[in-house]
C-alpha cells in the first residue's frame, strides 16, 4: 500500500482493494489498476507522444492516484470483500513454488485450489542426489558405488538464474560433476534445447529482424557448449551464458552439443510477417 509504513494511521479507512501496477520500457507509460467487488478502475499516465521521462513509475505515478479515486468512491464505507466459491478448496503447497509439496519442501503454506482444475505438479525446487562421502562425484543408478556414497539435497536452479548468480558472483550449492567411469554418460544426458521452441512458427519483422534466444540445460558436468545453425558453428559457450543469433527466412535447423560429444537438434520455421 503507498499509505505504509508511515501513513497508515490516518488512512486505515482506506478501501480494501487489490491492485498491480506497470511500467513500460523507457518509462513511456505508468499504469495502475485496481478492483473490489464494486469497482475496476485503471490509471494510464503519460505522454501521448510517447516521450519517456525519468519519474514516470507506476507504483509512484498511477498508483497514488487510483488510492485517490478509490478513496472518492469507497472511503469509509463496508464493501466487504469476494467470497471464495464453493469448489475452492484448501491445500498445502510449497513455499518456494506454490506447487504440491515433495517429501522435501519443509516449509508450506496453505493456499486455495479448484479440484479437477488447479495444477497437481509436484514440486521439485529440490533434488536429492548421490554423492561422493567427500562430495566430489555425483552418481546414477548406473554407476552407483556399493559403498562411499551418500544422498544430498541440491536446489534445482533454473539455467537463467544459474546465469544470473554466475554473473553477480553469487555462491550456491553445484551438483559435483558426474563419476566420470559412467557407462551411462555417453548415451544419455545430451543437452535439452530450451530457447527457441523446437518445432514452432516465429514471424518476425523483414526490414529489423530481432535476435533469437539460444539457451539450453545441461548435465552439472557439462562446461562448454557449441551451438550450430543448420550444420554451421557459431559459437562456443559456457552453458549458462546467453548467445543470440539472427535467424533467416525458413526452416532452421538448431543443434547444440555439449563437451561430452553428446548432441540434440530442433528444428523451427521462420517466416517474415
Amino acid at each position: 500500500r503507498p499509505d505504509l509504513p508511515s501513513k497508515f494511521e490516518n488512512t486505515y479507512k482506506l478501501p480494501k482493494i487489490a491492485w498491480k501496477t506497470g511500467t513500460s520500457y523507457g518509462r513511456r507509460d505508468a499504469w495502475c489498476v485496481g478492483y473490489n467487488p464494486k469497482y475496476t478502475i485503471g490509471v494510464w499516465v503519460g505522454n501521448f507522444s510517447g516521450e519517456g521521462v525519468n519519474k514516470l513509475i507506476g507504483a509512484e505515478v498511477a498508483t497514488p492516484l487510483l488510492f485517490q479515486i478509490f478513496n472518492a468512491l469507497e472511503y469509509d464505507k463496508e464493501s466487504g470483500w469476494f467470497k471464495p466459491p464453493k469448489n475452492l478448496q484448501p491445500r498445502h503447497v510449497c513455499s518456494e513454488t506454490g506447487q504440491v509439496p515433495s517429501p522435501h519442501c519443509t516449509h508450506q503454506v496453505l493456499d486455495y485450489y479448484i479440484p479437477q482444475v488447479s495444477s497437481a505438479k509436484r514440486c521439485k525446487h529440490v533434488e536429492e542426489v548421490w554423492v561422493s562421502d567427500n562430495e566430489q562425484e555425483s552418481y546414477c543408478t548406473s554407476c552407483l558405488p556399493a559403498t562411499g556414497f551418500k544422498t544430498k539435497l541440491y536446489p534445482n536452479i533454473l539455467p537463467e538464474m544459474r546465469t544470473f548468480y554466475d554473473g553477480q558472483g553469487q555462491k550456491y550449492a553445484k551438483i559435483p560433476p558426474h563419476n566420470p567411469h559412467c557407462t551411462r554418460l555417453a548415451t544419455e544426458g545430451a543437452p535439452s534445447i530450451l530457447s527457441p521452441a523446437a518445432d514452432r512458427e516465429y514471424i518476425i519483422d523483414r526490414d529489423n529482424p530481432p535476435e533469437l534466444l539460444l539457451q539450453c540445460k545441461v548435465q552439472s558436468d557439462v562446461q562448454k557448449v557449441y551451438w550450430y545453425i543448420n550444420g554451421e558453428l557459431l559459437t562456443s559457450a559456457t552453458p549458462q551464458e546467453r548467445v543470440f543469433f539472427k535467424p533467416t527466412l525458413g526452416y532452421q535447423k538448431i543443434a547444440c552439443t555439449d563437451d561430452k560429444g553428446r548432441n540434440k537438434e530442433i528444428t523451427i520455421r521462420v517466416l517474415y510477417e
